[in-house]
């Protein structure tokens, strides 16, 4: 039986119209080490996702710009010996200063892609799906 997880993730989007993506820790004890990621984690008991969402973005970039709920993923795939069904809740918001300007405290680095730079691009936990569906309804604009 796969372990069911509730998780929050930013698709935080450039003036240009880039979704930014963070690039994971290179750790052999983490999931998915050295590949991209949205910003975001774990629902912790008690919480909702808008709360979750405002305490790891404080948590890993110090700031939370207005967020809007979008919707709902099932993301399902195996981990550390482990098969997980995640229920992510997915927030949109505008990115308001350059990404140099934006001070990371969890991931190696931040960088942003468009639809056309998604192809080859690694992401953990099957996240990729977030961002071709955001593509796939919003084209470059939010």
């Amino acid at each position: 039986m796969a372990e069911h997880i509730r998780t929050v993730s930013a698709l935080l989007v450039t003036p240009e119209g880039r979704l930014v993506a963070q690039l994971r820790d290179d750790k052999p004890e983490i999931a998915f080490p050295n590949t991209w990621s949205t910003l975001g984690g774990g629902i912790e008991p008690g919480e909702s996702p808008a709360e979750a969402m405002r305490r790891e973005l404080i948590e890993e970039i110090e700031f939370c710009p207005e967020m809007t709920f979008w919707r709902i993923f099932t993301l399902e795939f195996a981990a550390l010996d482990t098969e997980f069904q995640v229920e992510v809740h997915t927030f949109l918001g505008r990115l308001d200063r350059p990404l140099a300007q934006v001070n990371l405290h969890e991931g190696q680095r931040l960088a942003a892609f468009s639809h056309d730079e998604l192809d080859g691009v690694v992401f953990a936990f099957g996240l990729d799906r977030l961002f071709r569906a955001f593509f796939e309804t919003y084209g470059n604009a939010l």
